[in-house]
């Protein structure tokens, strides 16, 4: 039986389901307290986490959320789970620095709401050719252009380096970016009245710049993993465009895939 000393109030603040509309779900603020708990021994590796039904009561949450809660754990390596033998730790921390798991266009956006942006540099620019084809547009049309290096939320690990380009448009509503708290897409929706309708996400391996490597501390032409991600209006034109380099051995993406109700593929 776990040690009540160890066990969380039932209505935990961190979980109190009635906090600010930015917060992470529900779901992510119990796998971030369960992994603090596992970081700080109170679930040693090789020990069995509470059941799903001890930790509905222990932070008066749902099934669900609990359920959605062990995948993230899952997911970093922390835990494993097997039918009728409940979930053991089988790490005190992820094997990697960051692990993002993303099966809807919200989980894409909770990236942004569950790390830091460090605002690095902002200018508006002219595209040139080479960030033309990267964000497959044409050249020479004019975007804002902003640099910053994203970190965890605790501001322990740096995530990647990353180049945002925003459409002129949008350059008036992200005149003081660098003091704003939240996530870009999100500020040029609040202000805009424009709304994201779809992303389009493309990961592949690349030699790192200058900037990211120096950024990243590693040298330039080393192997690098470049997530670039495409912010589309309704219409399908873009709106923004986000350009992640990240270390190859610092970050993992994971995709959670189920079987269609058909059956079929």
């Amino acid at each position: 039986m776990p040690d009540d000393r160890t066990r969380a109030p039932a209505h935990s603040p961190v979980l109190d389901p009635a906090g600010r509309s930015d917060q992470p779900p529900l779901y992510q603020r119990l796998a971030d307290r369960l992994r603090s708990d596992i970081a700080a021994g109170l679930h040693p590796v090789g020990a069995a986490l509470p059941t799903e039904s001890d930790l509905c009561e222990r932070h008066s949450v749902s099934r669900h959320t609990v359920r959605e809660a062990l995948r993230r754990l899952v997911d970093l390596g922390l835990i494993e789970r097997r039918q009728g033998a409940g979930s053991r730790v089988i790490a005190a921390s992820p094997p990697v620095a960051y692990v993002h798991t993303i099966r809807s266009l919200s989980e894409l956006f909770s990236y942004t709401r569950d790390t830091q942006l460090e605002v690095t540099g902002k200018e508006l620019i002219a595209l040139e050719a080479a960030d033309a084809a990267l964000m497959r547009w044409p050249a020479g049309t004019r975007w804002l252009r902003i640099d910053g290096t994203r970190w965890t939320a605790d501001r322990s690990e740096k995530v990647c380096h990353v180049v945002i380009f925003a459409h002129a448009r949008f350059a008036g509503v992200l005149e003081e970016v660098a003091s704003e708290a939240g996530p870009i897409h999100a500020l040029i929706e609040a202000r805009s009245g424009e709304r994201v309708a779809e992303a389009i996400q493309e990961i592949s391996a690349a030699p790192m710049p200058g900037d990211s490597a120096k950024v990243l501390g590693t040298r330039a032409g080393a192997p690098g993993l470049r997530i670039v991600r495409r912010y589309l209006d309704a219409s399908g034109g873009p709106m923004m465009v986000a350009v992640n380099w990240h270390l190859p051995d610092s970050f993992a993406y994971t995709i959670r895939l189920r079987r269609d109700e058909d059956g079929s593929g």
